[in-house]
């Protein structure tokens, strides 16, 4: 790999770490006042205040940027899949917060997503290839995007618990992917001296999206635990910006068959991590006050 494509990969490793981080600083916030219940504009504003809130946000925007900071050296479907580190950033963060060890299951689901981003981000990095795109697509992509935001906004408004939960984080997903490859084709007119594509329109309504993004990710914080925030997030992530990739940019035009399949199976492999992750730690949290609860009678 050339030394823009190391360089990439660092920031889209640092990013993912401060995403993380930034998620698990959020979730501890918003949870506090607003446990199981959606989140209202006043409730936004009284967050402002919050410092714990605010180095969370912090913590995302900066990682959000050295994520889109490495798409000026390296196709999306390259640089995507490693923000799916950050659920084992935010996993392990977790355990250290509340003093409890990770259990056999755990470390098993963080495996499989090393495992998984790492494999398919090697096949993605040696077959990807990119190609321009239609004014006409680019408007379909927005279209098809806009409709899934509405889809998952309303499952959200309606749902409860867990389910309110991976719908709006799923949305904040859809839109960070989008922003992705976006912000892909907008270094891609720069670095080929073709200011004819470059794609102002869908950067104006990614760019107006991320409010929503943000609100989004509110919403599910209030309804669920981080790591299983940063899980439906970073999973709907990779797979709209993928999509988008090989789909509309043409990033999987030379991909062989067999390096296809691969790819699948190794973002297969990391999808059925993020899965499983957020039920070992429900376990986990239930053997936890099994225990707590034998203790307390025999005393």
């Amino acid at each position: 790999m050339g030394s823009l494509l190391w360089l990439a990969l660092a920031l889209a490793i640092a990013g993912a770490v401060l995403n993380g981080l930034g998620a698990l600083w959020q979730n501890t916030a918003v949870r506090d006042n607003q446990n199981g219940k959606l989140v209202s504009i006043a409730a936004l504003v009284h967050l402002l205040r919050n410092r714990r809130w605010l180095m969370g946000q912090l913590a995302v925007v900066v990682g959000s940027a050295l994520h889109f900071g490495a798409l000026a050296f390296a196709p999306v479907t390259v640089i995507q899949p490693i923000g799916v580190l950050g659920i084992a950033v935010t996993t392990v963060a977790t355990a250290k917060r509340d003093r409890t060890q990770l259990s056999v299951g755990t470390w098993l689901s963080l495996a499989a997503i090393v495992l998984g981003v790492g494999g398919f981000t090697s096949l993605a990095a040696s077959n990807a290839q990119v190609t321009r795109v239609s004014d006409e697509r680019a408007v379909l992509i927005a279209m098809i995007v806009g409709l899934l935001l509405m889809v998952l906004g309303l499952i959200g408004s309606v749902g409860h618990g867990l389910v309110r939960c991976l719908a709006f984080a799923a949305g904040g997903g859809v839109v960070f992917g989008f922003a992705s490859v976006v912000i892909r084709l907008a270094a891609l007119s720069v670095e080929h001296g073709n200011p004819a594509d470059f794609p102002t329109g869908s950067l104006i309504g990614a760019v107006l999206s991320i409010p929503v993004a943000v609100w989004f990710i509110q919403q599910a914080h209030a309804s669920g635990p981080p790591d299983l925030v940063v899980a439906a997030l970073t999973l709907a992530d990779p797979i709209v910006a993928i999509g988008i990739g090989y789909v509309a940019l043409g990033e999987g035009a030379k991909t062989s068959t067999v390096a296809t399949v691969a790819e699948g199976v190794c973002f297969l492999v990391a999808a059925i991590g993020i899965v499983i992750l957020p039920r070992t730690k429900r376990s986990r949290d239930k053997a936890s006050g099994n225990l707590q609860a034998q203790f307390s009678e025999t005393s």
